[in-house]
């Protein structure tokens, strides 16, 4: 969608670019790569100027203070992505400055919800000739290809782009499934089907290194800045009363863990306990998932009036590469008496953030809580091949 034109398309491809942003950037940050790093660039640039280009047509589209009301929305989410996508350049700017991270740094993956990893396509590697469409990846083993760079040739999202031996492939998914698909690049497995009978089979593991104070403090503050911008498009469709008090209460917390990772890592540098390269990237991601929180604050509060329907609003969430919705449990649901972590790994991976319960909300549920009759799941997608 490079030749985005309306303001629907646009949002669209600003929403779905500011999410890969942020994986290229934390990836760059982990591997210390500057092929990845210089993406974040250039995407960083191609928002840049999808903004632009959004401003002049919601500007040429306002002919009265009620339609300036009606679209307040959209300029606030053009605002927003714009910010995230900058935050995420700050982070890759480490990998530009020479910046190389010591390998704690890299344990932070281990203890997060979902990995984003890269690994590069070995010539034994039965991923050769496919692409994510039709080695049917995401959907049997829940990966998500956020990118592929081939030397010379450039960076390709597309679902359908065929991998070719030694091509560098950045990709999300939960731990278990990023070992799997890691083993299929490398030759290890030699199908998709065998990938995933081994992530079944495998017990939800916790990491054996535990982190240290200031690792968590960092984890945590990334989940839940992730979490505040999922939440916030939920508000921004519809006015809930538990998320909106979540996510006040979120930002709240956010502002806290900057505070306390900053006090964290300034004592560990002063007492020779961290280098000097480990707090300047501390502080720095710090900064940008404090500043990607308060982006999505401006989504969840930029409504300046309850209209109804947003259909560009709807369209924005459910088109882009990470789709958002709300699964009513009955008899005959598919996830009926299956705890969290086994829906899912049900058909389709998602990431559950929320189970609603007898009217309250149970947030980011633990993966052993069974799924009742009546219970209602709140979803994230992150949208598959055969959805575009």
């Amino acid at each position: 969608m490079a030749n985005a034109s309306s303001v629907k398309e646009i949002l669209i491809e600003m929403k779905t670019l500011s999410e890969i942003c942020i994986d290229l950037a934390f990836a760059s940050l982990m591997y210390s790569d500057e092929l990845v790093a210089k993406q974040v660039f250039f995407i960083e640039k191609e928002i840049d100027d999808l903004y632009k280009k959004l401003l002049t047509h919601l500007s040429l589209s306002i002919k009265s203070t009620s339609m300036a009301q009606q679209f307040h929305i959209y300029f606030t989410i053009g605002e927003a992505t714009n910010i995230i996508s900058d935050s995420a350049a700050d982070i890759a700017s480490l990998v530009q400055r020479n910046i190389v991270v010591d390998d704690e740094i890299k344990e932070l993956q281990n203890h997060m919800e979902q990995v984003v990893d890269l690994v590069r396509i070995n010539e034994k590697s039965i991923l050769i000739g496919e692409s994510e469409l039709s080695s049917d990846i995401h959907d049997v083993i829940g990966v998500d290809i956020v990118g592929i760079i081939r030397p010379e040739e450039g960076f390709f999202t597309e679902y359908n782009k065929i991998m070719k031996e030694g091509d560098l492939v950045i990709f999300r998914a939960p731990l278990e499934c990023a070992n799997a698909f890691i083993m299929l690049a490398n030759g290890e497995i030699t199908s998709v089907d065998e990938a995933r009978v081994r992530i079944i089979e495998q017990k939800e593991k916790k990491p054996e290194k535990k982190l240290r104070k200031h690792q968590e403090l960092l984890v945590d503050m990334k989940e839940k800045a992730e979490l505040l911008v999922d939440f916030s498009y939920i508000l921004a469709l519809e006015d809930l009363p538990s998320i909106k008090n979540l996510i006040i209460q979120t930002e709240e917390e956010i502002d806290e863990l900057q505070y306390k990772i900053i006090e964290e890592v300034l004592s560990l540098y002063k007492n020779d306990k961290i280098s000097k390269n480990t707090l300047i990237a501390y502080l720095r991601m710090a900064d940008s998932f404090e500043e990607i929180a308060d982006a999505a604050v401006k989504i969840a509060f930029g409504i300046a009036t309850k209209h109804k329907p947003y259909r560009i609003l709807e369209a924005i969430v459910d088109d882009s590469s990470e789709a958002l919705y709300f699964i009513s449990i009955n008899t005959d649901s598919p996830y009926l008496n299956k705890t969290v972590r086994e829906a899912e790994q049900t058909g389709d991976y998602f990431q559950i953030l929320a189970l609603k319960r007898k009217g309250k909300m149970i947030f980011e549920p633990e993966g052993d809580v069974i799924i009742r009759k009546g219970d209602g799941l709140i979803v994230k997608e992150f949208s598959s091949p055969e959805d575009e």
